[in-house]
């Protein structure tokens, strides 16, 4: 709260929101979206300080200022998407593979295991497109039989795998910085034939954050 305070009070110094300011704003109001504490607390500070502006400059243009940030503000929390997808059946795989193959840059991988060649390709097939790939597995099902890890960390991919005796059970993803696969669903073929299984995709800049810093803190362990 102390940077949109701080961001805010800035804005107001002139009684209009700039275009740099305005775009320092879109990327900081989608980390408190689905928040409601957060949105509130936001919202009654930028009352406060535009009615402040008003009561000590006379100047009006604060109301203008303060109907372009609250715009900003839920603007966010109204694009905020999620879907879910459930298992037996190819709900899962296929979201899984559409979401690895419409990443544009960068997609890091945090999964269990990895023995369904379908997502195995899907995987390549990025890795062909330049996307920049890493991944994070358990060490002891990166041995197992059927496992692609090995296949995909001899295409070049970036791979690190846990060194405890305990398991990296993690099942998540995240695109581009800005979109969240997670749930229970392995990364295998039984996952999608018999397995009650599930996943979420989110959009959430909170979520997405949160499991962002969780991979970078592993990738960081495992170096």
């Amino acid at each position: 709260m102390r940077q949109i305070n701080e961001l805010l009070r800035d804005s107001l110094n002139d009684a209009s929101v700039s275009r740099s300011e305005r775009r320092e704003l879109k990327e900081i109001f989608p980390l408190i979206q689905g928040d409601r504490t957060a949105l509130a607390k936001t919202r009654q500070l930028a009352f406060k300080l535009a009615t402040e502006k008003i009561q000590e400059t006379g100047n009006y243009k604060a109301m203008e200022w303060l109907e372009d940030v609250i715009k900003l503000l839920y603007s966010n929390e109204m694009s905020v998407k999620a879907s879910s997808y459930f298992s037996p059946g190819k709900d899962c795989l296929n979201r899984i593979c559409r979401f690895i193959s419409e990443t544009r840059q960068r997609i890091d991988i945090c999964v269990f295991t990895i023995t369904d060649n379908r997502i195995t390709r899907k995987i390549e097939e990025a890795l062909t497109k330049g996307i920049h790939i890493r991944i994070i597995s358990d060490n002891t099902k990166s041995e197992d039989r059927g496992s692609d890890l090995d296949r995909l960390r001899g295409s070049g991919i970036e791979c690190r795998f846990d060194k405890t005796s305990a398991h990296m059970h993690h099942k998540f993803a995240i695109s581009d910085n800005d979109l969240l696969l997670n749930g229970s669903y392995n990364w295998t073929r039984s996952a999608s034939t018999e397995n009650n299984e599930n996943i979420l995709v989110s959009n959430n800049a909170k979520l997405v954050q949160s499991f962002q810093n969780e991979f970078n803190r592993l990738w960081g362990s495992l170096s």
